[in-house]
């Protein structure tokens, strides 16, 4: 018997799956990340109400609240993932459950799994990182098991301290903070403990965390038409990325940042981005019967991108590139000279708002020093660009000194040269051709760059997307046209399956 079984005997019980999405009447309900640590502060005037796991206790707490792991009887796992059985019921001591998105006859289906544990359980990630270096497992692997019945502590403004059972259910009507952001907070709430640290995640359907999204993706004063094109584009994305179960091992279905999509609450909703969520309510894009990955950005700079150039992988029929700008189509922007005077040229409308416009031309200065030390190198005396994808973005580049280090991928490209917009730039000054079709540029003290766009470049272009509304076309040609071949379908979410 290993060194921990009998804790893990002991405490299985505790192991459970703790509600994540979850189907009420004919509407998806998720749990959205907020914040998470060792304990949680939520600061309000009025009231909210606390009801533990069993749904039995609740008391309401006026004013500020803390709400910590009782230290007394604290306790947090971790394991590390071996077998997963889908929709078997496992009574092994050995297994706990948890929930999985999966696309079955062409809907979402929320699906209840069962994970064997490889071995014991760890009171902390050290422990189980080190248990799997010694044994050959991948650190991937290792998971914060959820725990429910853990004993927290709410303490509030008066020193009063309240014992509850993870998780916890909230309940607010006024709004609540739980940081310095300024961002405020209603509705229904869930505090578990995964691991060792706290997780409080809202708990909202699918529409109405659409209406925290899109104003932050596109912004507020958005034309009707881009906001509904924006809301399709983000409730497919959504889908898509619940698909991915990311992450189903960190308490929660969606994270509230740029790794999901930029979530904020009802900061700068108005009537029109309601309309939008509305009048587009339950759409999502579809190619082939499954729901696409609606990926978009901010400013293509004239064509958007293929997937399968951006981030490598399988073509996607429906991300292959598209001319955004009319004028950009009678040029090769992959070929140096052309992007160069692509570039160059004035994209700028009238109509647009700052933002926009910033990402129609954009300069940068960097010193060779600090891009060489980006790069771990000591000098760089020759940058090779080795090829273009057909929004001219860089795919592939060299720096060249004291060694050689080669980037191929465009992420990677705009960190190393100091988080650009995007790669849609070229480098100042005099070039060579290559017989590879690339170019040769040597670089001196300082390089100069001049860019356009701002983004990936894959997918919808927001602002294409805003000037194409703002010149009257309706949402679903502006999805046509960024999405070639996708279909937009409302009937595809049923009941999960148990």
């Amino acid at each position: 018997m290993r060194k921990y079984l009998l804790l893990l005997v002991l405490l299985i019980s505790l192991l459970q799956v703790l509600a994540g999405a979850e189907i009420r009447g004919d509407e998806l309900w998720l749990e959205v990340s907020l914040a998470s640590g060792s304990s949680l502060e939520l600061r309000q005037s009025g009231a909210i109400r606390i009801t533990d796991s069993s749904g039995i206790y609740s008391r309401e707490l006026s004013g500020n609240i803390n709400i910590s792991l009782d230290s007394q009887n604290s306790v947090s796992l971790y394991g590390i993932i071996g077998e997963v059985v889908q929709n078997v019921a496992m009574t092994d001591e050995n297994y706990y459950t948890r929930e999985s998105f999966a696309w079955i006859d062409s809907s979402l289906v929320i699906r209840e799994e069962s994970v064997a544990l490889v071995y014991d359980s760890f009171h902390s990630l050290a422990e189980a990182q080190a248990f799997a270096d010694a044994n050959g497992i991948s650190r991937s692997r290792i998971v914060a098991l959820p725990m429910s019945g853990a004993s927290l502590v709410a303490r509030d403004s008066g020193g009063f301290q309240y014992y509850f059972e993870s998780p916890l259910t909230i309940h607010c009507t006024n709004p609540v903070r739980l940081d310095n952001s300024g961002l405020s907070w209603t509705g229904e709430f869930r505090i578990k403990l995964v691991g060792d640290r706290l997780q409080i995640n809202h708990i909202i359907n699918l529409e109405n965390y659409l209406a925290g999204v899109i104003q932050n993706e596109i912004g507020s004063g958005a034309p009707v038409e881009a906001l509904k094109a924006q809301a399709v584009a983000s409730r497919s994305h959504a889908v898509s990325m619940l698909l991915y179960n990311r992450h189903r091992n960190d308490g929660f279905d969606l994270c509230n940042g740029t790794h999901c999509q930029v979530y904020k609450g009802e900061h700068l909703l108005n009537n029109q981005i309601l309309e939008a969520v509305l009048a587009t309510q339950s759409e999502i894009l579809t190619y082939n019967g499954r729901v696409v990955d609606a990926t978009y950005h901010s400013s293509c700079g004239g064509k958007t991108d293929a997937s399968h150039l951006i981030w490598r992988g399988q073509p996607t029929p429906y991300l292959q590139g598209v001319t955004c700008i009319d004028e950009a189509d009678s040029l090769d922007l992959s070929h140096e000279a052309d992007l160069r005077t692509w570039v160059n040229t004035n994209t700028i409308d009238p109509a647009m708002s700052s933002w926009e416009r910033a990402s129609q031309n954009w300069n940068r200065t960097i010193r060779n020093g600090a891009l060489a030390s980006r790069a771990g190198l000591d000098y760089i005396n020759r940058i090779e660009i080795i090829s273009r994808g057909p929004s001219g973005r860089i795919l592939n580049l060299k720096l060249i000194g004291n060694q050689t280090k080669t980037y191929n991928s465009e992420s990677q490209i705009r960190s190393v040269f100091g988080t650009l917009p995007s790669s849609l730039f070229y480098i100042e000054g005099n070039y060579r051709n290559l017989s590879n079709g690339g170019i040769s540029i040597s670089v001196g003290a300082s390089l100069r760059l001049r860019g356009k766009g701002s983004g990936h470049g894959v997918g919808m272009c927001q602002v294409g997307t805003l000037r194409r509304a703002r010149e009257g076309c309706p949402y679903t040609d502006i999805l046509g046209h960024y999405y070639p071949g996708t279909t937009i379908r409302t009937d595809w979410l049923i009941h999960a399956t148990r």
